[in-house]
């Protein structure tokens, strides 16, 4: 899945890089006609290059990977439809910056 996060650097101090971890969650197997809750995924962590300027604002795409949850979901139907009942999603979690000496 693809992450929008808008980062905004409150220092005098430009940001190099950032780590950012990020909390999965995923549809479990269900019968049809069920909606169960969201369930915790693993925790994954990413580093990219900031650039964010002293006093600046960037907007950074992440793109987080869990291959591992494709066998603990429902397949996608072959139409196509109802595949919004196996769904998969990330939150920001912890993040790290980076900062220039």
């Amino acid at each position: 899945m693809n992450v929008m996060t808008v980062y905004e650097n409150r220092s005098d101090t430009a940001v190099i890089s950032i780590t950012q971890k990020f909390q999965t969650l995923y549809t479990p197997k269900h019968a049809d006609g069920e909606y169960p809750d969201d369930v915790d995924g693993p925790v994954k962590t990413l580093a990219q290059d900031a650039g964010i300027a002293p006093y600046g604002t960037r907007t950074l795409y992440w793109q987080v990977c869990t291959p591992e949850l494709a066998s603990k979901q429902n397949p996608v139907p072959l139409d196509g439809t109802d595949s919004f009942m196996s769904e998969i999603s990330a939150q920001p979690r912890a993040t790290a910056w980076d900062w220039a000496q």
